[in-house]
């Protein structure tokens, strides 16, 4: 009995994390390859418009506003303030930026904003949507780059996401950081090389007004991101990858804000990913190879809670599952070296490995939050960043 059940647990185990390391590794062998371009098609020009939902952004709102303007100054920016209670609609609007207020209480997702948003300058004569954070820097050919890919025959654009790093940043802070450019930069990138729809990550990714007219974005969830890339691939339409153009988004300001902005996202795609799956299926049943990366990527693990699944491996007297360990282990290894690569500060950035214990140990410890944030009437929140430097 008691190696039965020692069995079922070790395959448990693996099941638990393979989603994980298989993406991982279809990832890292995609950068092997350059980043597919869209398929040409006719169309008519591009005419782009920005939207960027706000919630109490009024430190943040106006820096935001005037970098997107030094990518293109003729591009219309739209602020969505939602449900705010500062001078978040006053800062866009003296920044030069046009504002949607949205007072609603019922209405207390991203997904809403987002929706009022895309109104606003559909309605405007705009037959593209980018969208950028409220707490975003972007890059200088952001725009042009983005209208380049969609005038090429993207359906939908992702751009490179990372995070800002403090100026006298702490190890734990660039770790996460890494982390971050694994999941936001080094996978996207790998799935560009392979042909297959990159993702959408909630900041700087763009969508045509036909992407929109067929895949309506109808999510509510806190990872309205993820849930809507699902469909996207339901539909049989990809993400392309926009290799050339980021955008930066700051850090947060404690390590508490941290905890529940992870601990949102986390929820959320564990909430989306058991939602989502029986309609992958079935857009797998139906011939849409993309929809099985899609399953594997909403049901991994973050990398380090899937390092603490590995060693928890090791207590468990299965040889074969010592050895699927090891070999995830040196998956993981590979990957993390990848995301270093990809950075400014590779050795730097793995020097921060040595602060990777604290950090496991910490994204245990915040289980429970993430539990709770995975409840269906979790709600968009801002989270508390410090204001820019003048």
């Amino acid at each position: 009995m008691e190696r039965i059940f020692i069995s079922v647990l070790a395959v448990a185990m693996a099941a638990f994390a393979a989603p994980l390391f298989f993406d991982l590794a279809l990832c890292m062998a995609g950068n092997l390859f350059r980043p597919r371009l869209p398929k040409p098609r006719q169309g008519a020009g591009i005419r782009l418009a920005v939207v960027v939902p706000a919630h109490d952004e009024e430190k943040m709102i106006a820096r935001t506003v005037r970098s997107i303007q030094a990518s293109s100054a003729a591009t219309e920016i739209y602020v969505v303030a939602h449900n705010c209670v500062d001078l978040t609609a006053a800062e866009a609007a003296g920044a030069g930026a046009h504002v949607v207020e949205l007072s609603n209480r019922k209405l207390r997702g991203k997904g809403s904003a987002l929706r009022h948003g895309f109104a606003a300058a559909l309605a405007a004569g705009a037959n593209a949507i980018l969208v950028v954070d409220a707490d975003s820097l972007v890059s200088p050919n952001l725009i042009a780059s983005t209208c380049e890919l969609l005038e090429q025959g993207a359906d939908a654009v992702q751009c490179r996401y990372e995070l800002e790093l403090p100026a006298a940043g702490h190890p734990l802070a660039r770790l996460r950081a890494l982390a971050f450019r694994g999941m936001n930069v080094l996978r996207p990138r790998g799935r560009a090389g392979l042909g297959l729809s990159t993702g959408v990550f909630g900041n700087g990714f763009a969508l045509t007004a036909a992407t929109l007219e067929r895949v309506p974005f109808s999510v509510n969830s806190i990872a309205e991101d993820v849930e809507y890339h699902t469909l996207l691939v339901e539909a049989g339409l990809a993400v392309c990858w926009n290799e050339e153009a980021f955008v930066h988004a700051q850090s947060p300001a404690s390590a508490k804000a941290q905890a529940t902005q992870e601990a949102r996202w986390e929820g959320g795609r564990f909430r989306v990913g058991s939602r989502a799956t029986g309609q992958l299926l079935l857009a797998l049943l139906r011939g849409k190879v993309r929809a099985f990366e899609t399953l594997a990527d909403v049901w991994s693990l973050p990398l380090s809670r899937g390092i603490l699944a590995l060693l928890l491996m090791a207590f468990v007297s299965v040889h074969w599952l010592h050895v699927f360990a090891l070999a995830c282990a040196a998956v993981a290894l590979l990957y993390v070296i990848q995301a270093a690569l990809l950075g400014d500060e590779p050795w730097r950035d793995l020097a921060a490995l040595a602060a990777a214990p604290i950090y496991v140990a910490w994204k245990a410890l915040i289980t429970p939050l993430v539990v709770l944030q995975s409840r269906s009437r979790a709600e968009w929140a801002r989270t508390k960043r410090e204001a820019p430097q003048p």
